[in-house]
């Protein structure tokens, strides 16, 4: 699902992964409520396969730890890799509390644990809009 984007002249994109179908819509709304546009998958592969064709690196990726295939931490190093600090991270899970058991690699990506106040995502849409890089 790939909603259109708002009719504001904002291009910062936020990608959402997540299993759980009612999760993505909500999430879909609160973001394009905020500006964004928003592009969903629900797994690992379509993700990645979405993200090749968009021309820009997304102000935010939001995913879960837990799906089907390609697991959440794999797919974040992945997005890290390819857009570096152009693009937070946030992960987020319903099944762990913290993430002190994570690889040292991303021990430093954001953590929300499931399930989230919507005052949680707004937040993190507002730290990664404040600290992304000028291009």
């Amino acid at each position: 699902m790939q909603p259109p984007a708002p009719s504001n002249a904002s291009s910062d994109w936020v990608l959402v992964v997540d299993d759980d179908q009612q999760l993505r819509d909500m999430l879909t709304e609160q973001l394009q409520g905020l500006g964004l546009s928003v592009v969903t998958a629900e797994g690992g592969e379509i993700a990645l396969q979405l993200v090749q064709t968009k021309s820009a690196a997304p102000l935010l990726a939001i995913i879960d730890v837990m799906m089907p295939g390609m697991d959440g931490l794999t797919l974040a190093r992945r997005v890290i890799a390819r857009y570096k600090q152009q693009t937070k991270v946030v992960i987020v899970s319903g099944h762990l509390a913290d993430a002190s058991w994570w690889p040292v690699d991303l021990r430093e990506v954001a953590f929300i644990p499931k399930p989230f106040r919507l005052a949680e995502i707004e937040r993190v849409v507002a730290d990664a809009r404040a600290t992304r890089p000028q291009s």
